[in-house]
C-alpha cells in the first residue's frame, strides 16, 4: 500500500491530487486523514483545489476489506503548502542621518512563508564578523560601530522553494571633515597669480570658508585664486572645512610669502644686511681716510706768515704761544696745537679734530 506523490511542496492557490493503492480481494475501500484524523473524502484518489497552508500536513490513506474486516493505513505523504514571499523590506535604526562611530541596526521583513534569508552587501555575500552581528534567524543585522567604510548597497534576500524576494537598502555613513590640506605655493612674486586649493574627507562634501590673518574672505569655494597678487597678500591662509550633517569642522593653516624687488617678505635676508652694513662701513672708513690724509698734507705743507713777508720759525711748546703782528694789538688767544692755520687748512678740520686754528689777521 503506498501513497503517491510524497513529500511534495505547493504553493499556496494550488490543486493537490494523492493517490492510493493496495493490493485487497475483493477490492479495499478507501479513506483519507490528515495527520491521524480521518477526513470525508473517501476513495483511492485525493483532489484538493486552491489549497492553503492550514493544509499543509502528513496525509495518509486507511484501507478497509469489507470481508476480512482488515484496515492498513499508508506511509504518510508530507505535504507542505507555502506562501510565496513578497513585500520584502530592510528598516533601519535608528533613522537617517547615520554619524560615523555610532551603531546601525537593519531589519529584513517580508510576507509568506520565509525559510531563508541571507545578507550580502555591494553583491558580496556578509558573514558575522568584525563590527557586523547577524541573529541566527538572520532577521536582523547589527553593525558596531559603524565606519564609513560599511557604505553601500545592503540586499536581504527572503526565499522559500517556491519563490524568492529581494529588498534593498543603500546606507550612508557621514562622516568628516578630517585629512585636510592645502594644496598651492609657498613663494609668489608681486604680480603673479596663485591657486590655494583646500580639501577634506568628508560625507556629505564640506563646505568651506577662507581667512586671510584672520580676516575672512567673502566665498565658499574650496578654491581661492587671486589674478595679479599683491604685497599685502603675504601671511597665513586659513581653510575652515563644515560638515553640515556631522556638525563638526576642522580648519588647517597655509603660509605664503611674496617677493618684492627680489627680497622675500617681509624682511630682508640676512646676507643683504650684512652687505649694507660692510658697504657702508667702507664709505665711512674711505672718508675719514681722505680727511685725515688731507689734514696731514695741509698741515705740514703750512708755513705761518709774518708781517713783511719773512718766515718765523715756530716752537713746539706745551705753553700758550702769542704771536703780535702789531704794536698796539692786544694779546691773541692761546694756540693749543702745534701747527698753526693756514689758508690752505678747512675750518671743518680744525673743527672735527677739536683744535684751535690761529689764523692771522692779514698777510703780507
Amino acid at each position: 500500500m503506498k501513497v503517491t506523490p510524497l513529500d511534495v511542496l505547493y504553493g499556496s492557490g494550488s490543486n493537490l491530487t494523492l493517490s492510493c493503492s493496495a493490493e485487497s480481494s475483493p477490492p479495499a475501500q478507501f479513506q483519507w486523514a490528515l495527520n491521524g484524523t480521518l477526513l470525508y473524502n473517501i476513495g483511492p484518489e485525493l483532489s484538493l483545489e486552491n489549497i492553503q497552508a492550514s493544509q499543509s500536513g502528513s496525509y495518509s490513506c486507511w484501507a478497509h476489506n469489507t470481508r476480512t474486516l482488515r484496515y492498513q493505513i499508508s506511509e504518510p505523504s508530507d505535504i507542505t503548502v507555502l506562501e510565496p514571499i513578497s513585500g520584502a523590506i530592510i528598516t533601519t535604526s535608528p533613522n537617517p542621518p547615520i554619524i560615523e562611530g555610532n551603531s546601525v541596526t537593519l531589519t529584513c521583513d517580508a510576507s509568506g512563508s520565509i525559510i531563508s534569508r541571507e545578507w550580502m552587501k555591494d553583491g558580496q555575500l556578509l558573514s558575522a564578523g568584525g563590527n557586523m552581528i547577524i541573529s541566527e534567524d538572520k532577521r536582523v543585522l547589527s553593525i558596531n560601530p559603524v565606519k564609513r567604510t560599511d557604505s553601500g548597497e545592503f540586499l536581504c534576500r527572503v526565499s522559500n522553494p517556491i519563490s524568492t524576494a529581494d529588498a534593498k537598502h543603500d546606507l550612508i555613513v557621514n562622516y568628516g571633515p578630517d585629512g585636510m590640506e592645502i594644496k598651492g605655493p609657498t613663494e609668489i612674486e608681486v604680480g603673479q597669480k596663485f591657486t590655494l586649493t583646500c580639501s577634506a574627507d568628508s560625507n556629505p562634501p564640506a563646505s568651506y570658508t577662507w581667512m586671510l590673518n584672520g580676516t575672512e574672505i567673502p566665498g565658499h569655494s574650496p578654491e581661492f585664486t587671486k589674478e595679479k597678487s599683491e604685497y599685502s597678500d603675504i601671511g597665513d591662509y586659513t581653510c575652515t572645512a563644515t560638515n553640515d550633517v556631522t556638525r563638526n569642522k576642522t580648519y588647517v593653516v597655509h603660509k605664503l610669502s611674496v617677493k618684492v624687488e627680489d627680497y622675500l617678505s617681509p624682511g630682508l635676508p640676512a646676507g643683504a644686511i650684512a652687505g649694507i652694513v660692510i658697504g657702508v662701513l667702507l664709505v665711512v672708513g674711505g672718508a675719514v681716510g681722505v680727511a685725515v690724509f688731507f689734514i696731514r698734507k695741509n698741515g705740514t705743507n703750512a708755513e705761518p706768515m709774518h708781517q713783511g713777508g719773512s718766515q718765523q720759525p715756530v716752537y713746539e711748546n706745551p705753553l700758550p704761544v702769542y704771536e703780535n703782528t702789531r704794536q698796539n694789538q692786544s694779546p691773541p688767544l692761546p694756540q693749543t696745537v702745534s701747527k698753526p692755520w693756514s689758508p690752505g687748512m678747512s675750518l671743518h678740520v680744525c673743527i672735527l679734530l677739536q683744535s684751535y686754528c690761529n689764523k692771522p689777521d692779514e698777510f703780507a
